[in-house]
């Protein structure tokens, strides 16, 4: 590794502007040692190690088909177009890598010549399917991404897209030419197949089960943005049904003439019993109605499998009831260990949930036992220079570890700004309070900043008061179309700032001066009221301990890493932090995330942020 990456190496020799950082030949030597002996390893290597190469290189030297699994699409672009590219390049040789998405990323042929043969669209909608039908006859992998501004109909894709629900598999007449069976074609002759956290446990749920694994077998897989994984693991191995996936059950069986009235009057009883159900998740106290509901898609599972069957959808659609069934029934029974459930009101879905309360057990089981070697890594895995927490909750039992700061210089890159006078986050003046500390901060920096709110109402709340008298382009979350074009904007638009929450804490990259200043009202704590929160916390005081300590404030720490993160992205990033949050100076459990940060200078000063900024913008 050290004839690759240090002084005098290959790297150097051949990139222009490389710069030796011996925490990424650290990392990379821990990779590799992980990877030839078959054994894991969990490390965080603060921003600007130049992970993604040093893990990149030890996985092709490994001569065994690797996995490299991420939290973000975004993580995945940079990887496979761009990162592997440079490997290819200085290493001279070709290196054979895959993509693969989640299904509902692909076109299916199929429900593409259906949906043209009905021919039933509105008028915007005619014109992006022509675009669409028209990109069909040319791409190569039925990605929704080469579409631009036609694939960001979202109802429109969701009637012609891949996922599993409405899938033939083998019996399609379109199996040879599908876009899932061509990406899949080529994952099986690649070394390095790039997947992101949600593909990967969706195939890790289903491989105990009678379906097909979504992936090709790997000898190892290594996990960037592994701070994700204990959320994603949590929602694949959950049980989800909504009055949305019964409405497309009930439509597709109907276009198949098939008799499920009675399923439809079953569920419009039982989901009408929701009706004057608040927005968010609430505990469920009766299910009135969910008896009649099994049963109704008993019989038409039943019915259904009756008919003949020569193209394959009566069986899709009678495995469909049959999901449907069995998972009504857990929610039903309410007994399944380790799992809590409730119920979910998003606008005019309705959604039952149910998830585990601790997936250490499953992981430690179904990854870490099977897989022979796995590398967790990313910038936000300690809490206060250790690891604990985040072995506990994702069952990482064994393994080596190695903790490395970032290569940046914190301390003249960035200045931390904690105001010593703010009031109690629940006091009536605080959000006053916090608007003023926010314009004087939004003054110093000139604008360029990400605002980021624990929750929507703050966001609004805050938004109303700054937007009309700041003297610089305001945009907010959930206004202006989805993330990526909102950012898109923020980028493009001078002195611009942008009020945001949980989506924009993470896995977002804005370098240079677009972005001086990131701002944060509240330390992230979780609701202890939501159902999952309050089950993870009631298990911890049954074993004797303290959720707070053990997980509340672990949790909240690393969520605040990953919200300041978005700062600094490169050596040349220069910046303001802020948290408004007074519980940092003033709780015992403040210091533990003063530690827990990396060193960079604090003040209470406004005068100092002003000075700050005129030194790095002159």
């Amino acid at each position: 590794m050290q004839d690759f990456f240090g002084p005098g190496g290959v790297l150097e020799q051949r990139l222009e502007d490389y710069e030796y950082r011996p925490s990424q030949v650290r990392m990379a030597e821990a990779v590799h040692r992980a990877l030839e002996e078959q054994s894991h390893v969990i490390i965080e290597a603060g921003t600007g190690t130049g992970k993604t190469l040093a893990y990149l290189l030890p996985a092709l030297l490994h001569g065994r088909r690797i996995l490299v699994s991420t939290g973000t699409k975004t993580l995945q672009d940079q990887i496979f177009y761009k990162d592997i590219p440079l490997l290819e390049r200085v290493m001279d040789r070709p290196i054979q890598a895959a993509y693969l998405k989640g299904r509902n990323n692909y076109l299916c042929r199929l429900k593409l010549e259906t949906l043209h043969a009905e021919g039933l669209f509105g008028s915007r909608e005619l014109r992006n399917f022509q675009s669409i039908l028209d990109w069909a006859q040319q791409t190569e992998t039925g990605d929704r991404a080469e579409l631009g501004s036609a694939g960001e109909d979202s109802e429109l894709w969701a009637r012609m897209d891949a996922r599993r629900d409405r899938c033939l598999g083998t019996k399609c007449k379109d199996y040879n030419r599908c876009f899932l069976t061509l990406m899949r074609q080529k994952a099986m002759e690649a070394d390095i197949v790039v997947v992101n956290h949600h593909l990967f446990f969706a195939d890790l749920a289903i491989r105990k089960s009678d379906a097909a694994a979504i992936l090709p077998d790997y000898s190892a897989v290594i996990f960037d943005e592994a701070h994700d994984l204990e959320d994603v693991a949590t929602e694949y191995f959950g049980f989800h049904v909504s009055n949305y996936r019964l409405a497309e059950f009930i439509h597709d069986a109907r276009k198949l003439e098939a008799d499920v009235d009675v399923v439809s009057r079953a569920a419009e009883r039982f989901f009408n019993g929701f009706a004057l159900l608040r927005e968010g998740r609430h505990p469920i106290r009766r299910l009135d109605g969910i008896d009649s509901l099994i049963g109704a898609l008993q019989e038409a599972r039943h019915s259904i499998n009756q008919k003949k069957d020569f193209s394959g959808e009566y069986e899709t659609l009678a495995r469909r009831a049959g999901e449907l069934e069995s998972e009504l029934d857990i929610f039903r029974s309410g007994d399944l260990e380790n799992y809590v459930s409730w119920i979910e009101r998003r606008d005019r879905g309705i959604f039952l949930e149910a998830c585990p309360i601790d997936v250490s057990g499953m992981l430690a089981e179904r990854l870490f036992t099977r897989v022979p070697a796995c590398v967790l890594t990313s910038a936000t895995l300690t809490v206060g220079d250790s690891f604990e927490y985040v072995r506990a909750r994702v069952g990482f039992n064994e393994g080596r570890e190695l903790s490395l700061a970032t290569e940046f210089n914190v301390r003249k890159q960035a200045l931390l700004y904690i105001p010593r006078t703010m009031p109690d986050y629940r006091d009536p003046s605080y959000v006053d309070r916090a608007a003023e500390e926010i314009r004087a901060i939004l003054q110093a920096s000139r604008g360029r900043a990400f605002v980021l709110f624990t929750s929507y109402r703050q966001m609004e709340t805050t938004f109303q008061i700054l937007a009309g008298d700041l003297p610089y382009p305001c945009m907010v979350q959930g206004r202006a179309g989805g993330k990526s074009r909102l950012l898109e904007e923020f980028k493009m638009t001078p002195n611009a700032v942008l009020f945001a929450t949980a989506s924009f804490w993470q896995g977002v990259d804005v370098k240079g001066e677009a972005l001086s200043a990131v701002i944060i009202d509240k330390l992230p704590f979780q609701v202890p009221t939501d159902p999952l929160v309050a089950a993870r916390s009631a298990r911890i005081v049954r074993e004797g301990g303290n959720p707070f300590a053990q997980y509340q404030v672990p949790n909240a720490i690393l969520r605040l890493k990953q919200g300041l993160g978005r700062l600094l992205r490169s050596t040349t990033d220069r910046g303001i932090l802020a948290v408004l949050d007074n519980r940092i100076n003033t709780k015992s459990y403040g210091r533990l995330f003063m530690e827990s940060l990396p060193d960079y200078e604090v003040t209470d000063s406004i005068e100092k942020l002003v000075n700050f900024m005129d030194s790095n913008d002159n």
